[in-house]
């Protein structure tokens, strides 16, 4: 369901968005590293924001959202974790975008639970990827079976509550 809205009105939700994608990603940052888990293994909420823009408002305020994100992650822990979100990131929208686009049961055939494991894998082998090149080892690699499998279970929560979620901020949005 993309939006007809206003610009005035796409553009204030855009920043709404941003704001409640930088806030969770900012507090799951609080949360410390689990000691069995690879370093800066998260969950992924603020993920939730750029999903709902791709699904209901449009393609370009999901990318945007990611980027933005991103720049916070750049002033706030410095540029290979800006390597690390952008690339994963903007990655996994794209990956979002292409599901939306070529299918628009999307929602009905994948389910947004399935939308967001894809996502949620997809965004740690670009993390994985991009932090190969950035240290020039090919090492990191041996991490991706691990990060594939922690998608997973980060997908499927974010993806429960994007769908719990959904109906109402739908209802809150586009009115």
């Amino acid at each position: 369901m993309k939006s007809n809205m206003n610009l005035t009105k796409r553009t204030a939700l855009d920043g709404i968005l941003a704001a409640v994608a930088l806030t969770l990603a900012f507090l799951e940052s609080l949360i410390p590293d689990i000691a069995f888990l690879p370093p800066g293994a998260k969950l992924g909420l603020s993920n939730i924001a750029v999903m709902f823009a791709v699904l209901t408002v449009g393609y370009i305020d999901g990318l945007f959202i990611t980027v933005i994100k991103s720049g916070f992650v750049f002033f706030t822990r410095g540029l290979s974790s800006f390597l690390m979100s952008i690339s994963g990131g903007v990655l996994s929208c794209i990956v979002l975008i292409l599901i939306t686009h070529f299918s628009e049961k999307a929602k009905n055939e994948f389910s947004y639970t399935g939308i967001s494991v894809i996502c949620a894998v997809v965004h740690n082998i670009g993390q994985t990827i991009t932090a190969s090149i950035y240290m020039n080892t090919n090492l990191l690699t041996g991490y991706l079976p691990l990060l594939i499998l922690l998608g997973i279970p980060a997908g499927v929560v974010t993806g429960v509550i994007l769908k719990t979620v959904i109906p109402k901020l739908i209802r809150i949005t586009h009115n």
